[in-house]
């Protein structure tokens, strides 16, 4: 087989091996990235609870300066009602004081329905802190265990693309940058066997003119249809597949 296809062949088995272990490694990050993406929810939920209990709080204390302010004008009522002299001025003072009593009242029940209210919440609030502990400690131990498994598939790729560069420091300059070119738009699949006198990128099948130049290898053959470097598989290549 040609030397230089033989490198473009391995090249692009090296190449096809990184990105089969993509999927790999997103399968090992995914137990973590389902805990954060809880844990996150679960902040979110926490924070809103916070905030609306911080508001109601808000709340209790302006209706708590309300009743402040009623209550000095009861005093205030008190005072007048000691120096009226007339039925009309005791019967408007006695709407007024029965008025500010009514609001106070009011107010007082407001007090009690935001404090029942903050109650249920400080107990929501006080279980989410709960399971965000819990989803912490699942965090730090599955933190562990997908680095552990990070390492090994670091350890694949590291290897792999230390092939890749010496492979590629030995190729013809212009060999690779054809190879780059083709793979700008074909992608991993720039190198490509032939099954069934078939073009396996664009399934369009080939020539046998075409075909028996792939067969003899003994050049760089490409796709007429599609233009992707063609080769037949070899015997171990055909293993692998199965």
């Amino acid at each position: 087989m040609n030397k230089f296809l033989e490198e473009l062949i391995e090249l692009n088995r090296l190449e096809r091996r990184l990105q089969e272990l993509e999927p790999i490694e997103k399968s090992i990050k995914a137990p973590l990235l389902r805990l954060e993406a809880k844990k996150k929810k679960v902040l979110d939920e926490f924070d809103k609870i916070v905030n609306e209990i911080r508001n109601l709080k808000v709340k209790i204390s302006q209706s708590e300066l309300l009743i402040a302010e009623l209550k000095d004008k009861l005093k205030d009522i008190e005072e007048k009602q000691s120096r009226i002299k007339s039925e009309k001025e005791y019967k408007a003072l006695q709407i007024e004081e029965e008025l500010a009593k009514e609001q106070i009242n009011v107010a007082n029940e407001e007090i009690e329905r935001l404090e029942r209210i903050i109650e249920q919440k400080e107990e929501k609030k006080a279980e989410l802190e709960k399971e965000l502990e819990k989803i912490d400690a699942d965090i730090t131990l599955t933190k562990l265990d997908v680095d552990k498994k990070l390492e090994t598939i670091e350890a694949q790729k590291k290897t792999i693309y230390e092939k890749i560069n010496n492979l590629v420091s030995q190729m013809n300059p212009q060999i690779y940058r054809f190879y780059e070119k083709i793979k700008r738009w074909a992608g991993i699949s720039a190198v490509t066997p032939v099954r069934k006198q078939a073009c396996t990128g664009c399934h369009m099948r080939i020539s046998d003119k075409v075909y028996a130049e792939v067969v003899k290898g003994e050049d760089i053959t490409t796709c007429p249809h599609c233009g992707r470097v063609l080769f037949v598989e070899s015997e171990d290549d055909l293993k692998d597949d199965k």
